[in-house]
């Protein structure tokens, strides 16, 4: 039941979600053919860094968007789905409450990994020219030195983080909504208070804690730059830190998540 479940879940917003990815394909190769590949870095300008920094600033409004619209996919069909009118008819199926959550979370789960792969496929679509990359390569070893790990390293960090925290934004997602619903009154806005309420929490609880554990390096503390080695390894612990404070929020919230949705379902 549970695989018939994720199926249903999928096949929800699969329309919307082609079309609007695939337009973003479109623009970032388009971008790539009609901007990126006739940049010239022989004689940069002002008006050469104009043109990159707006250009930069549309697609990463596209890429916001879009990114915003897969998150709008997954919150609208786990709130129609189970807490309005359509929630009487799934609540009938041969399904537990669990079994519904977990298949939303696997299904959301599917949808933003597709996100990410295809946001930093577009990315690299948009960078990989000859043109861009030879000129990279006289900055590269400054980067490298700086960063303490090469630019490819870098972003392969980002991606990972992206991927890893995939399963945590969901369940926040669906434990705001599951929240709002203790408010029958004000099931919608009391979902979105509920959301900036935890992230603020969860943002004030994660710094209290680094600086309690000792986890800020001092040089960081102090206002001072430290080394490529010392920028390294903080980069990495902070990447572990991350994904611990992840999944112990995450299995707050969703415990929370899911007691609410056996003892106290509301439907509008």
């Amino acid at each position: 039941m549970l695989g018939k479940l994720v199926k249903f879940d999928l096949k929800y917003g699969m329309k919307i979600f082609i079309l609007l990815h695939g337009i973003l394909i479109a623009l970032s190769v388009l971008g790539r053919f009609l901007f990126m590949d006739r940049l010239s870095f022989a004689d940069p300008d002002a008006a050469l860094i104009s043109r990159i920094v707006l250009f930069a600033s549309v697609m990463l409004f596209l890429f916001m968007a879009v990114c915003f619209c897969t998150w709008l996919i997954i919150t609208f069909r786990f709130y129609r789905n189970l807490f309005t009118g359509e929630g009487y008819l799934s609540w009938t199926l041969p399904a537990s409450g669990i079994q519904h959550l977990w298949a939303k979370i696997f299904s959301g789960c599917i949808w933003y990994a597709l996100d990410c792969f295809i946001v930093a496929g577009c990315i690299l679509i948009l960078v990989t020219g000859s043109n861009v990359t030879g000129a990279y390569s006289h900055i590269a070893s400054e980067f490298n030195t700086e960063l303490g790990m090469t630019l490819s390293h870098f972003a392969l960090l980002l991606f990972l983080i992206m991927l890893i925290s995939t399963p945590f934004t969901v369940i926040q997602t669906y434990f705001c909504i599951v929240i709002g619903q203790i408010f029958p009154a004000h099931r919608v806005l009391g979902a979105v208070a509920a959301y900036f309420i935890s992230s603020f929490v969860i943002q004030i609880l994660s710094f209290a804690l680094q600086i309690g554990t000792g986890f800020f390096p001092e040089y960081i503390l102090a206002g001072q730059s430290g080394s490529s080695d010392q920028v390294g390894m903080y980069l990495f612990s902070m990447i572990g830190y991350s994904v611990v404070m992840m999944i112990i929020i995450a299995a707050v919230q969703y415990a929370i998540t899911h007691y609410i949705m056996q003892k106290k379902i509301n439907l509008l």
